[in-house]
């Protein structure tokens, strides 16, 4: 029966293996959205702010 603990272990660590790299990634994605935002909209700069 030990086999059976292993293979549900294995299956819950793929699982959250897999969670957390969609997490992960959806969260690279929205970084790199908000960092080309930021500087479509001028950076820090306010000189042609919204005009890029």
């Amino acid at each position: 029966m030990w086999f059976l603990q292993v293979i549900a272990l294995l299956i819950v660590v793929g699982a959250v293996f897999y969670l957390g790299m969609l997490q992960g990634e959806a969260q690279y994605k929205e970084s790199i959205r908000r960092h080309r935002d930021f500087h479509r909209m001028g950076g820090m700069s306010n000189e042609n702010k919204y005009w890029r």
